[in-house]
């Protein structure tokens, strides 16, 4: 499985310089492992409830186990569950930190003069680099 956060498009016109080329800088996890479908509709149901819960607001009356069941059990049937085994976990962060501070604090100027989520949380995490 891939799962990417932000990223985004670095100009080389940020920098101090014309000696440069255009990058992305990104962050991105690779997971590995051995899948396994899951077609117990208990098991099913429990997920999903859990997920609901979680992203359901605290003030919220919404419950998925005052849901007719008849309807859950048609709804599931366009999921397929699984799960996996995790054996490998390759995490990779490109943020720009093989350049010079200055340069990168240039990069980091113009990502947060945008509206662009994506650019602002690069910006953020660039600016964690810092603190280590």
């Amino acid at each position: 499985m891939v799962f990417h956060g932000p990223h985004c498009y670095i100009s080389p016109s940020w920098y101090e310089t014309t000696k440069a080329v255009p990058t992305w800088n990104y962050v991105a996890v690779h997971l590995y492992g051995e899948m396994e479908i899951l077609e117990d509709e208990k098991m099913i149901f429990e997920s999903l409830n859990g997920l609901v819960n979680k992203y359901e607001s605290p003030h919220s009356t919404y419950n998925l186990n005052e849901v007719e069941p008849s309807f859950i059990k048609g709804m599931s049937k366009g999921i397929v569950a699984f799960k996996i085994k995790i054996t490998k976990i390759e995490a990779k962060a490109k943020l720009s930190q093989n350049h010079p501070v200055e340069r990168q604090e240039l990069i980091i100027k113009h990502l947060e003069g945008t509206s662009d989520q994506d650019n602002i949380q690069v910006a953020s995490l660039m600016k964690k680099n810092f603190q280590k």
